[in-house]
């Protein structure tokens, strides 16, 4: 049973294995085995819970055997730490360590620790679940195909004599979706543990029924390092200092009961689609542009998107490094001086830095405002009266990185200005349960989380959220340019509604 908290309601899912026969696989540990004819004994080790018998048992496989990738052999250990208690075993560890001939010693392992071991007799009564009191959704599952297996026991992996052969169709699977193709065997092995441990993990932090679901997406693949590509926030000082929050926090605690629960620029027309940054760590250059994207719109009622790619190209001048780290204000002021041009009249993106291009602007922006910090009432009313707001985020957390849908808190993300690394839009914000929650829009293309956007709880400040926020100050002067005619939304109402909540702000 697992239980899925990521939609509107806990959701109890169950799924039912055919019946099979019992293998020796089947019986093996984390439940103690009924002997130890597959091991060695190997002696004595000294444990903090006293003297232990060690048990061994090494498989090795040639290249491509065991589960190893093309030209990867691997050779697994496994160590049963024992203890005898009259005339019961007790079992007190049991550790798996994998050895490649790609990846070398240790690049895969896993420890299983005994901390209580008891006997007990069942009724037999335990094994009869009641299906339609315990579960709302039901699916019957053919427990010989190693996908579903490991739906209904997710540990049975970590003790099988080789790698669970369920990773081979998972490697070919990510290939064939994401348009992959490997250069040799040795990138081969590293790609599969990768994809490997990104199943793992996902598998693992669904188990938990949190109130986000994770996936494995395009990312799943990559290093540690290929991925920094897509985290382009450096912290550095500002050159030109942004102007106070103009709302005081007496004025935001007043304002705060009359917030509605929910709202969102993107069915108000304020948002454009999603982009994707490719391998350019020009996250800042995309929030900010779709920051002034938004401060354009609330001014004029008309959606234009802004280049980016200029931003890129062109920034270095106020401080910027193009596909390398960036803060956001160095963006802010090149805008401020030299505007920016529309997106179909600038040189398309591409993940790189090219020669600055001379291109009309659209807008500029009269500054930038530096939200009030650590405020969720501030941050709303930053994204509701002036603009969708960008915000910086930590985000390495694999969490973040695997997002499906639901609300993401996780307290592994890092919430100080040191720790953050991505400029993210905040587009809007809405309530599950009581808990608010902020809507990202990501520039990690359509592909990734739900539809390109993430929701982050908002109150325990979520992957630093509400740490750094800001948004461009755009006046009416500030448009260079004629606009195209308004496309029809509900923008006087927009503009009335504003009006009217925040006349005292």
């Amino acid at each position: 049973m697992h239980v899925d908290r990521s939609g509107e309601r806990a959701v109890r899912r169950c799924a039912v294995g055919s019946p099979q026969r019992e293998g020796p696989e089947d019986r093996a540990l984390p439940v103690l085995p009924a002997e130890l004819d597959q091991f060695s004994f190997a002696g004595y080790v000294e444990t903090a819970r006293g003297n232990a018998e060690v048990w061994r048992r090494v498989v090795a496989g040639r290249a491509g055997e065991l589960g190893g990738a093309r030209g990867e052999a691997l050779a697994t250990r496994h160590d049963l730490l024992l203890a005898r208690d009259a005339d019961r075993i007790v079992p007190l560890s049991y550790t798996v360590s994998v050895n490649s001939s790609v990846l070398g010693p240790d690049c895969d392992g896993y420890h299983h620790e005994y901390f209580e071991v008891t006997e007990q007799q069942h009724m037999p009564s335990i094994f009869n679940l009641d299906l339609d009191e315990a579960c709302n959704q039901v699916e019957y599952v053919n427990a010989s195909v190693p996908d579903h297996m490991a739906r209904l026991e997710p540990l049975r992996e970590f003790i099988l004599p080789r790698r669970d052969p369920r990773y081979d169709t998972k490697l070919q699977e990510f290939v064939t979706e994401h348009e992959r193709s490997y250069v040799d065997n040795t990138e081969e092995a590293v790609r599969k543990n990768i994809i490997m441990q990104s199943h793992r993990f996902v598998s693992s932090g669904n188990r938990e029924g949190a109130t986000v679901a994770l996936g494995v997406n395009f990312l799943c693949d990559r290093l540690d390092g290929e991925l920094d590509e897509l985290r382009g926030v450096q912290p550095a000082a500002e050159m030109r200092k942004a102007e106070r929050f103009p709302h005081s926090r007496r004025q935001l605690a007043a304002a705060e009961d009359a917030l509605p629960k929910q709202f969102d620029w993107r069915p108000r027309g304020a948002v454009s689609p999603v982009r994707y940054q490719g391998s350019c760590a020009s996250c800042w250059a995309f929030a900010v542009a779709g920051s002034v994207e938004g401060a354009l719109f609330v001014r004029t009622r008309r959606l234009v998107p802004l280049s980016e790619k200029c931003l890129v190209d062109c920034a270095h001048s106020h401080g910027a490094n193009g596909c390398k780290g960036t803060w956001p204000s160095r963006a802010y002021d090149y805008i401020q001086d030299r505007g920016l041009p529309a997106l179909d009249e600038y040189t398309p993106y591409e993940p790189k830095v090219d020669q600055c291009a001379k291109v009309s602007p659209v807008t500029r922006i009269s500054g930038h405002v530096n939200v009030t910090q650590n405020s969720v009432p501030a941050l709303k009313i930053a994204i509701r009266r002036h603009a969708p707001a960008v915000v910086i985020v930590d985000a390495k957390a694999k969490s973040f990185i695997m997002h499906k849908k639901g609300v993401l808190y996780d307290d592994r993300c890092g919430k100080t200005r040191k720790q953050l690394n991505h400029a993210v839009l905040a587009v809007g914000w809405g309530e599950r349960r009581g808990e608010p929650h902020f809507i990202l829009k990501n520039s990690w293309s359509s592909k990734w989380g739900e539809g390109g956007y993430i929701r982050v709880q908002a109150r325990a400040n979520t992957c630093g959220v509400l740490t750094m926020p800001s948004y461009p100050r755009l006046e009416g002067e500030d448009v260079l340019r004629d606009l195209p005619p308004a496309q029809p939304d509900d923008s006087n109402t927009i503009r009335r509604n504003r009006d009217s909540q925040y006349q005292d702000l």
